[in-house]
Order: structure tokens, then C-alpha cells, then sequence
């Protein structure tokens, strides 16, 4: 698909790509980085930046996933985490762009308009639509041009990688392992024992709990904590308070009559084709009254529109490239242009239909109207009150701050600082030393939303020793779940102790005592769901029984054990394909490669984070 140097070898082609890059290193002046918090860079590789801008615009989104996931699980510590796995996952998309540019891998243009225009996403009954294009962009903050930046960036790295992928192979005898290793299937039975149904079967005595108490005292401390008063001024509050009459509407109507007034839109059928000979020779054709929908199906090369006429649907000024567009753009309907030239081959146009852009009348779109004049006008009165609260917040206390602006005097509950629930900027801004020591006013804090907010100190606690009447039910929960676990595998060990010596009797009288009983599995395949993985993963473990069964007891994480019975394996002739096991252990040794080459690539360049700025 793409313009590639391909080079079938073993996995030490992953050396021999890298020994071809010659990695400039260069020293950069600190001052450089601290333009101007528009230009703040938080890594540069190779002299390659990234901005914080960029940073953030993936950073953001994965942290509400995670929060929305984790709920009141999330700790603000996770950010420092996280930051660290997208600031390498970046730096390492920048090494592969500068690898790609070393070994000329590059996306044409031709393929990017056919990967776009082959997405079913932008597809409207069918057929690539550029008004769905933009629409979907738009709403997920692209535009045509940034999104296509990325799409290729993306389709060239992927190149890079798939080339990769081919030089790596399988041996036969690895595959033969493999093959029976996944044909084989084992018969077994197994008793559970979960820890939580045992706590009535142990007792934690009072000094027990003391004694761990006293000697872990450094694990129960109550955090400092915080109680605030805040402000809160919100566009969305002033934008209620918002007065609109017909002639305030009017005159902003005729200040943004350029929004309502649609762009003249052309429709078009086209045929591409890369060879400017073979070109003349359809356009032959059609002078001479060739079919259009027919020459185009046999001839464009345009995969997205061929099957469709060469229809491209309406398209406005700069959807099309440069010399596509001036064409479409003087011609009349029904015409049929001669060769047009561009990055992509030689198009031949016909220009169906034109439709003349027109302003949309006052009434038609005095809904909208009302909608963008009441936030246009928030906006100003929110620029002026931020303005007001900043100088009140610097000036007056937090009660006059109120009042004077009509704000509502809000406290939250005492939280710590690692608090979820609290926006991290209040967070932040709580603990600071301006707010927490010297009992002032916060600055102004913006928040998302176009919500602004002043915060002053209420109340704050000290970290404290809990008492041991704080943290006796814990402790005590937590050794009694210690002592059921030791219990139950104690259970597991006299079993199998028992199973191995043939004393049925003890075994019966064991399982009796506990309420157990065997769970007969039978026989099964790794894939089987008839079991939960973790018991499969341990039976599969197993060393092959030679005389009768092989019994075990195994620990299943810190709440459960389990007994063991495997009486039998066998290989089945129910194998994986061939080729779908080969293609699985390609897999395995490709991404190895892959990943030793983004290594050496990190080896070799001159990477700096700045993790001050993330």
C-alpha cells in the first residue's frame, strides 16, 4: 500500500534498520522551553517537540476514562502513573516517525483519501459523504486537516510495523510443540475452599488485635484534612440572567450574517488515473459520447467513488485539493473538463449541479440567533465579573467577596488530600500555603466548564494517631480473613496429605466436617470455560500423572485454596489450524522485535522530559 523498503529477514533486521539511522544529538538551552505557557514543551526527541498542549490533549481524555471506571477508587496518585505510560507512549510514536522518514515510508495522499473514504463512519447511505466528514470532526474537535495529519501519521507507523511483522518466522519443531501443547485436553475433579466461608471456624482474641495494633501504629494515621468556603461564578448561571429583545437579536444578526449564509456547493463525478496517456484516451472516449459511470468503473482509480459514477456528492471551497477545486469551481453545469492535474493523477471532471450559497432569513434561525447572542453576551459578563472576583478575592475577605457579587457562600466537608471528589485545582489550591499557612483568599481557580471559583479556609485537622478503638473492627476484620485463609489451606494440605496416602476415611471425614464436596470437571481443554481460568491455569501446570492421580493443593490469591484431583491427560486430534498457530507464534516473536527496536531507538537518541511541565 504504501512507498516502503521491505526486507524479509530474521529478527536481526531490527538491528540492521537501526544501524541505518544516524541520530543527530543535540544540546538545547533551558530557556528555549519557557516561551510562554502556549509553547510549554514536556519532551523533545531528536530535537522532535512535544508540546504540553499535545500532551494534555491525550492525557485528558484517558484520565476521565479512568476516573469514570474507577469511580471513588481513583487516587489523584494514579496521575503521576499515568502521565509516565502517555508521555513514553508518545515518545515512542515520534521515534517511529523519524524511523519511517529514515527508511522513506511515507503515506501518499492517494492512500489516505482511499483509507477516509472507505470508513464506514463517514458513509451516508452507502457512499463517502464530506458533509458527515466534517460533522463527525467537528464534533470530536478535528478539523480536516488536523485529523488527516494524524490518520497518516498513524498509517505510516503502522507500516513500519507490519513490515517488521514480516521478517519474523517459526521453526517447525516450535510449531510441533505448539501443537501439542494445544491439542492436549486433561480430565480432573477440584474442591474449593473461599476463606469467607470459614471466618465462624477461627477467633481473633482481643490482644491479638492490640498486639498488631501496637506494632503497626505507623499504618493507622488519620491524613490532615480540610473544610473550605468557595464562590463560584459559572457561565452557565450568568447566561440565565441574560435579557434578549427582537432589536439587540437584529443587530447581532447582521453582525454575524457570514454564520448563516451557506457556501456555494458543486456536485461532481470524476475519473482518476495516475498515467497521463492512458488519461487522454478516456477523455477520448468521452467527448465522443462515452458513458461516464461505465469509463469510471473501469478506469478511476479512485476506489472510494469508482463503483459510484465517479460521483463525489456537494463539496464546498477547501474540501478539494487546489487544482481539482479552481477547476470545479469555473466550470458550468453539464460540462466535462479536460485533464486536471494534482498530487493524486490526472482527474477528469463533470460538473453536475451548483447550488448558490444563501443567507438564511432572520426568522428561519431566531432560535439560534437567541441561543448565540445569550452565550455571547455571558461571555462578556463573565469576562468583567472574573475580573471583579480576581481584584475582590486579592482585596476583601470571602464573605464581602459574596456579597458584593451576589455569589452564593458554599462549604464543603473536611476531605485530604487525596480526595477524588474534589476538583485537583480546589484540591491543589486548599493545601497551598497561601491558603492552608497563611489563611488568604485562593486566586481565582478555572475550572472546566467556564466555572471560576474562590476558595478560603473553614476548619483543617491535623494528621493524627488513630486510636485503637478507631481501628479495632479493621484490624480485627483483616487478621480474622488472615486466619481463614491459613485455615483453609491448612484444609487443602491435609487432603491432599491424606489423598496421597490412600486414606479415604480421613478425606471423607475432613470434607464432611468443612461441608465440602468434589467438583468433576472431566475432561478439558486451556480454552474451557467449565472452570474459572485460574483453577485451568493451575491444573495445566501440573507435571503429567503416571500411576493414578496427581493430587495438589494450590493457593488461589490470598482468599481461596483448592484441591487438585488430575487423573489423566491426553491429546485430542481437535487441533488449531496449522496456519492460525503459526500466525499466533509469529505474533509473539514480531511484537519481541518490535519491541526491542523501539529500545534501541531509545538507546540511541537524545530524549528529554521535561516532567516539570506535565
Amino acid at each position: 500500500m504504501l512507498s516502503s523498503i521491505k526486507n524479509k529477514t530474521k529478527g536481526w533486521l531490527a538491528y540492521v534498520i537501526v544501524g541505518l539511522i544516524t541520530i543527530p544529538f543535540a544540546l538545547f538551552g533551558i530557556g528555549e522551553y519557557f516561551t510562554g505557557a502556549s509553547n510549554v514543551v514536556v519532551a523533545s526527541i531528536n530535537d522532535d517537540k512535544i508540546s504540553k498542549e499535545e500532551f494534555l490533549a491525550e492525557f485528558n481524555p484517558q484520565k476521565r476514562r479512568l476516573q469514570q471506571k474507577l469511580d471513588e477508587k481513583y487516587d489523584i496518585e494514579f496521575d503521576a502513573v499515568l502521565k509516565q505510560s502517555i508521555i513514553n507512549q508518545m515518545v515512542d510514536k515520534r521515534l517511529l516517525n523519524q524511523l519511517a522518514e529514515k527508511m522513506s515510508h511515507a503515506t501518499t495522499a492517494t492512500e489516505l483519501n482511499t483509507i477516509i473514504q472507505s470508513n464506514e463512519l463517514f458513509a451516508d447511505q452507502g457512499k463517502f459523504s464530506i458533509d458527515k466528514y466534517k460533522q463527525l470532526l467537528r464534533l470530536n474537535g478535528y478539523t480536516p486537516a488536523k485529523y488527516e495529519s494524524i490518520k497518516a501519521q498513524e498509517l505510516t507507523q503502522n507500516q513500519v510495523k507490519y513490515n517488521l511483522l514480516d521478517s519474523a518466522f517459526v521453526l517447525p519443531s516450535q510449531l510441533s510443540r505448539v501443537h501439542q501443547l494445544s491439542g492436549q485436553q486433561r480430565n480432573f475433579s477440584y474442591i474449593r475452599l473461599d476463606a469467607k466461608d470459614y471466618t465462624s471456624k477461627v477467633n481473633v482474641d482481643t490482644q491479638s488485635v492490640k498486639d498488631y495494633f501496637n506494632n503497626q501504629k505507623d499504618s493507622f494515621f488519620a491524613p490532615e484534612q480540610v473544610k473550605v468556603q468557595f464562590v463560584e461564578l459559572s457561565l452557565a448561571e450568568i447566561a440565565k440572567k441574560v435579557s434578549v429583545n427582537d432589536d439587540d437579536l437584529f443587530n447581532f444578526y447582521e453582525d454575524e450574517k457570514a454564520r448563516f449564509t451557506t457556501d456555494e456547493e458543486r456536485q461532481a463525478q470524476h475519473i482518476l488515473i495516475d498515467d497521463e496517456k492512458a488519461a487522454n484516451e478516456v477523455l477520448a472516449l468521452l467527448n465522443n459520447g462515452g458513458d461516464f459511470a461505465k469509463l469510471a468503473a473501469e478506469y478511476s482509480q479512485d476506489t472510494g467513488s469508482k463503483d459510484s459514477a465517479g460521483d463525489l456528492g456537494f463539496f464546498t471551497r477547501g474540501v478539494m485539493v487546489g487544482a481539482f477545486e479552481d477547476s470545479a469551481f469555473s466550470m458550468k453545469e453539464g460540462e466535462l473538463s479536460g485533464l486536471i492535474k494534482s498530487e493524486f493523477g490526472f482527474h477528469i471532471i463533470r460538473l453536475n449541479k451548483i447550488k448558490l450559497g444563501e443567507v438564511k432569513p432572520f426568522d428561519q434561525v431566531k432560535s439560534e440567533l437567541i441561543d448565540l447572542y445569550t452565550q455571547s453576551q455571558a461571555q462578556k459578563d463573565l469576562y468583567n465579573l472574573t475580573e471583579q472576583m480576581a481584584n475582590l478575592a486579592y482585596e476583601a475577605n470571602l464573605e464581602e467577596l459574596a456579597g458584593q457579587m451576589n455569589l452564593k457562600l458554599q462549604t464543603t466537608d473536611f476531605f485530604n488530600r487525596k480526595n477524588t471528589q474534589i476538583d485537583p485545582k480546589m484540591l491543589k489550591a486548599a493545601f497551598s500555603n497561601v491558603v492552608l499557612n497563611a489563611n488568604e483568599n485562593s486566586e481565582v481557580l478555572e475550572l472546566g466548564g467556564d466555572r471560576y471559583v474562590v476558595l478560603h479556609l473553614k476548619d483543617k485537622l491535623a494528621q493524627r494517631q488513630k486510636t485503637f478503638n478507631e481501628v479495632e473492627s479493621e484490624i480485627n476484620t483483616y487478621l480474622t480473613g488472615l486466619l481463614s485463609k491459613t485455615f483453609v489451606d491448612s484444609i487443602a494440605t491435609q487432603i491432599v496429605k491424606h489423598a496421597k496416602a490412600g486414606d479415604d476415611k480421613s478425606i471423607e471425614s475432613l470434607m464432611n466436617k468443612n461441608s465440602l464436596s468434589w467438583n468433576n470437571v472431566g475432561w478439558i481443554g486451556r480454552d474451557s470455560n467449565k472452570a474459572d481460568a485460574a483453577i485451568i491455569d493451575k491444573v495445566f501446570a501440573l507435571a503429567k500423572p503416571n500411576n493414578g492421580s496427581v493430587f495438589s493443593a494450590q493457593s488461589l490469591g490470598d482468599q481461596s485454596a483448592v484441591v487438585i484431583d488430575l487423573s489423566a491427560l491426553k491429546a485430542t486430534s481437535e487441533k488449531v489450524p496449522e496456519q492460525a498457530l503459526e500466525n499466533i507464534l509469529i505474533g509473539f516473536e514480531s511484537n519481541e522485535i518490535f519491541v526491542n527496536i523501539l529500545q534501541t531507538l531509545r538507546d540511541q537518541a537524545d530524549i528529554r522530559v521535561f516532567n516539570q511541565n506535565l
